[in-house]
């Protein structure tokens, strides 16, 4: 169908959209000149500036997204917290002394009151070491705190990664249909106190109990309006980065407080940072060999997901759409021939050998990208359908 100048199609195979300006053929084996009005034959800034632009739409709209989230639900009350939930045992400020619990009150000489305000502190240090103030639960009333001060070493704190948790209890917020937690009658407003006897009070360590038994019969305990109750439960067995683990369907009754405007802008564009600086880093891990690559999704994979946070609630899917934009941002600046990404890398050489690849170079460029794609689909998709059928097992 065409509108005016431009062209509008239904591939047979909607994976995704796409926009080819004029100029943006894909490449043949022989020599071309492009139009004056097309993209091809303008500078190369303006050829990577529209090539950028596609990715920056994925972030902005990921943006936007979270931005309606955090407008309509507001934000997470533990974010309103500088109290800790996990404290990874390998992270330098669990070396230090803070333990799961903890509230962080001063970093350095500044002063922290929320999630937001910690991490910045954090980040925003110099020099090997700082000291931090927190505040813990006396040992021998649970009534009554304490404050200390620790010592963390900075030069062998990762920027990227606290090895911190939020601080969330086991009240359970939404019931997922069809999964474990909703066959044994598990309710929203229930408060799960121990996982096969082991008490739990946060539910980081709710979800390790849980997360280590895929499709083992386990116990589980919790509590409703004052009364105890317990059943057995078999947790569905899931594959997460590569690894299975165990789930049943369940998700936090965090509660969420409103926002302004300019916190919501301030905290959707932190968290776009963020999702798209994690998504980097797994990528890196993969290349290197630190990720397993089963822990990608492909188009089966991601509609299974979509269906799962619809499930859970609007806020859950719109989180879910958000990190999906920032994802194909991501993915887009690849340098893989086919990609953004790649069309930026041949043009970036071609700026540093001051002259254009031939045509026949280019060509084979796309081939190998589209070849790589092509298996990087197929491969998904196998791992999609191996993940939902339990071909890889326990």
């Amino acid at each position: 169908m065409k509108i005016g100048e431009t062209e509008y199609c239904l591939s047979w195979l909607p994976l995704g959209g796409y926009v080819k300006m004029a100029g943006m053929e894909d490449f043949g084996h022989e020599e071309r000149k492009g139009k004056p009005w097309e993209v091809q034959a303008k500078p190369r800034w303006i050829q990577m500036a529209v090539l950028i632009a596609g990715p920056a739409m994925n972030f902005f709209l990921g943006f936007l997204l979270l931005l309606t989230l955090y407008m309509s639900a507001g934000e997470y009350a533990f974010l309103d917290d500088s109290r800790v939930g996990e404290v990874k045992t390998d992270s330098p400020l669990y070396t230090a002394g803070l333990r799961p619990g903890d509230r962080i009150l001063t970093v350095g000489n500044t002063a922290v009151n929320d999630w937001e305000e910690m991490v910045d502190a954090f980040l925003l240090q110099t020099g090997d070491v700082v000291p931090v103030e927190i505040e813990r639960i006396s040992a021998y009333r649970s009534d009554m705190t304490e404050r200390m001060m620790i010592s963390v070493e900075l030069t062998s704190l990762p920027r990227e990664d606290l090895g911190l948790g939020y601080y969330m209890t086991t009240e359970v917020g939404a019931i997922m249909p069809g999964m474990p937690a909703a066959e044994i009658g598990l309710q929203p407003g229930d408060v799960i106190t121990s996982v096969n006897d082991v008490p739990v009070t946060m539910w980081w360590e709710m979800s390790r109990e849980i997360s280590a038994q895929p499709g083992v019969e386990i116990s589980l305990t919790w509590q409703r309006n004052g009364e105890e109750m317990t059943e057995r439960i078999i947790p569905a067995s899931q594959t997460f980065n590569g690894e299975t683990v165990g789930r049943i369907g369940i998700d936090s009754a965090s509660k969420r407080n409103p926002i302004s405007f300019f916190k919501a802008v301030r905290r959707s564009a932190s968290e776009t940072i963020n999702l798209s600086t994690a998504i980097f880093g797994f990528v890196k891990r993969l290349v290197i060999g630190q990720e397993s690559s089963r822990a990608l999704a492909g188009p089966v994979g991601i509609f299974q997901m979509v269906g799962q946070s619809a499930e859970l609630g609007f806020s859950s899917l719109l989180w879910f759409m958000a990190l999906l934009s920032i994802n194909l941002g991501v993915l887009n600046l690849l340098p893989i021939p086919m990609l953004d990404g790649g069309h930026l890398t041949i043009l970036a050489i071609e700026g540093i050998i001051r002259r254009d690849l031939s045509a026949r170079h280019k060509a084979w460029l796309q081939q190998a990208g589209f070849a790589f794609l092509l298996f990087l689909i197929i491969y998904v998709t196998f791992n999609d359908i191996g993940r939902i059928s339990g071909w890889f097992g326990n």
